[in-house]
C-alpha cells in the first residue's frame, strides 16, 4: 500500500463492517445530484472502499461512473481494486488519462499491472508516458510475466538490506523504505543481490545496534521463480502457512526480485476456485465480466453438444432392452434416480479430487491413497442410497426380487461413477490436461450412461432369472 493509501485510511478513522451493498448503493443513488454533492461526500467518508465496489453493483453504468468521478484520486485507486473486471474496463475508459496516470501511482505495482492488463498495448504506452518514472519501471517489469504466474503477482516493494549491516542500518534503511509493502520481514541480499535469508521485525528491534543480519538472520527461505503457477504459489502458502514468499530469479543465482504476500494469495485462491467449478460445469469463470452471449454460447456449446451425444448412448441401450422394459414397465420409474445420483456422486468425486490436486492435499503418487478413500466413501454412499431406495421399489412391486434388482443397480451405479469420477481427474492430470475440464458436463453424461447401463442390464438377467 501507498503512503497516500495510508493516509486515505487515516482520514477514514474506524469503519464498521457493512454488510447490505443495495442500501448503501440506494443512499449513493439519493445523493448523486449537483446540488446533495456534501451529503454525498460526508456518506463516503463513511463508507469502506469494499463497500463502495460492493455498492457499484447495484448502481446503473452512469452511476458507477458518476461516483467514481467524485472519488479523490486516493479512494479512486482503492475502489477501482476492489471492483469486478468489467466494472473496472468501464471505470477505466470513462476517465481521462491523465486521472488514470495518477491513480496507477497510487496503486501498489502488481495492482496497477492489473490494471494496466486491461488496456490495448497502445492505451498502455500512452498512460505510462504520463505516470512518473519509478511508477512506469515498475509496471513495465512485472508485465514481462504472465499474469497468472508468480512473476505476475509479486509486488516488487521489498526492504533488501545487506548481510554484512548492522542492526542500526537495517533499521534505517526499513524507516526510508516507505513504498515497500507492509510485511514483517527484511530480506538479506549479498552485494549481488542474492537471497541469503529474512530477519522478522521482532527479532531486528530486540537485536544490539551493532549486531550483523548475517548474524540474525534466517538463512533457510522457501522461494519461487517468477515462471511458477500461481495456483502452486497459492499450495506453497498454504502448506507452509506463509505470510510472505520471495521470488528469486531464474538460473544459477537467486537474486530477490519480488514478493508474494498473503492477501494476494487470497485473491489467487479465490479466482483459481471460481475456475474450477466453472470449468466443471463447460463454462468460464469470466463469462459475466467481458464476455457478449455469442462468445458465452460459443463457449458454452461444444459442451452442450458433446453432452447430448453422449447422453444419445443412454437412449440406445434403453432402446436396446426394449422388451424388458415393456415386460416390467416400473423399471423405468427408477432409471431417472439411478442416473442422477450416480451422476452426482461421480461429480463429487471429481470436484474432491480436482480441488485436492489444486491444493496439493492429493498427490498423484500417492494416487492409490486418493483412490482407496473415495472408493470407501461410495461403498457408504451406495449401499445407504442403495437400501432406502430397494425398499421403496420392494414396496411399490411387492416382490422381493425387483427390490434386490434396484439395490444391485444403485450400489453398483454409484461405485463405478465414484471410481470413474476420482481416476478421470488424476489421468489427466497425468496427461498434462486441466483436470477440470474433463470433469464436467462430458464425465457426468458418461455416468448417466453408465448408471442405466448397468441398471438395466442387471435387471433384464435377474427379473428373467427369476421369473
Amino acid at each position: 500500500m501507498s503512503e497516500s493509501d495510508l493516509l486515505f485510511a487515516k482520514r477514514r478513522k474506524l469503519l464498521t463492517v457493512k454488510h447490505d451493498a443495495q442500501e448503501v448503493a440506494l443512499r449513493i443513488r439519493e445523493r448523486l445530484s449537483p446540488e446533495r454533492s456534501g451529503e454525498l461526500r460526508e456518506l463516503l467518508d463513511q463508507q469502506h472502499p469494499a463497500d463502495l465496489a460492493d455498492a457499484m453493483f447495484f448502481l446503473s453504468e452512469a452511476e458507477d461512473i458518476a461516483l467514481f468521478q467524485h472519488l479523490d484520486i486516493a479512494e479512486a485507486a482503492v475502489v477501482l481494486d476492489e471492483v469486478d473486471g468489467s466494472t473496472e474496463d468501464r471505470l477505466i475508459r470513462a476517465i481521462s488519462p491523465e486521472r488514470l496516470a495518477s491513480i496507477l501511482e497510487n496503486l501498489p505495482y502488481d495492482e496497477a499491472t492489473d490494471v494496466v492488463n486491461r488496456l490495448s498495448k497502445e492505451e498502455t504506452e500512452a498512460v505510462l508516458a504520463l505516470t512518473n518514472t519509478g511508477t512506469a519501471a515498475g509496471i513495465r517489469i512485472l508485465l514481462a510475466y504472465a499474469k497468472d504466474t508468480a512473476g505476475g503477482i509479486m509486488a516488487t516493494g521489498f526492504v533488501a538490506v545487506p548481510e554484512a549491516a548492522t542492526q542500526t542500518e537495517a533499521v534505517e534503511l526499513f524507516r526510508a523504505s516507505v513504498a515497500a509493502e507492509p510485511v514483517f520481514y527484511i530480506f538479506i541480499v549479498d552485494a549481488e543481490g542474492v537471497l541469503r535469508g529474512s530477519v522478522d521485525l521482532r527479532r531486528l528491534f530486540s537485536a544490539r545496534p551493532q549486531t550483523t543480519m548475517r548474524e540474525i538472520m534466517q538463512p533457510d527461505l522457501i522461494t519461487v521463480t517468477p515462471e511458477c503457477d500461481q495456483e502452486q504459489v497459492a499450495s506453497i502458502f498454504s502448506r507452509y502457512d506463509l505470510m510472505v514468499l520471495p521470488v528469486v530469479a531464474s538460473g544459477d543465482k537467486s537474486r530477490l526480485i519480488g514478493i508474494i504476500t498473503a492477501d494476494d494469495i487470497i485473491d489467487v485462491i479465490q479466482e483459481e476456485n471460481n475456475e474450477d467449478v466453472a470449468r466443471l460445469v463447460g463454462s468460464d469463470a469470466q463469462e459475466l465480466e467481458n464476455k457478449t452471449p455469442v462468445q458465452v454460447a460459443r463457449l458454452r456449446l461444444p459442451w452442450i453438444m458433446t453432452t447430448m451425444f453422449i447422453e444419445l448412448l443412454a437412449g440406445f441401450v434403453i432402446k436396446h432392452y426394449d422388451a424388458t422394459l415393456t415386460k416390467y414397465i416400473l423399471l423405468a420409474s427408477f432409471m431417472p434416480i439411478i442416473s442422477a445420483i450416480s451422476g452426482n456422486t461421480g461429480l463429487q468425486s471429481a470436484a474432491i479430487i480436482i480441488r485436492g490436486l489444486s491444493s496439493g492435499q492429493v498427490q498423484l503418487t500417492h494416487w492409490q491413497h486418493a483412490l482407496k478413500r473415495q472408493v470407501v466413501t461410495t461403498l457408504l454412499l451406495g449401499g445407504a442410497c442403495a437400501l432406502v431406495l430397494a425398499v421403496v421399489a420392494g414396496i411399490w412391486d411387492r416382490h422381493w426380487a425387483f427390490a434386490v434388482v434396484v439395490f444391485l443397480g444403485m450400489f453398483a451405479s454409484i461405485n463405478i461413477a465414484g471410481v470413474v469420477g476420482t481416476v478421470v481427474p488424476m489421468l489427466s492430470k497425468r496427461a498434462g490436461f486441466d483436470p477440470a475440464l474433463t470433469a464436467g458436463p462430458f464425465e457426468t453424461a458418461f455416468q448417466d450412461v453408465i448408471g442405466i447401463s448397468i441398471f438395466l442390464s442387471l435387471a433384464s438377467v435377474m427379473l428373467n432369472w427369476f421369473h
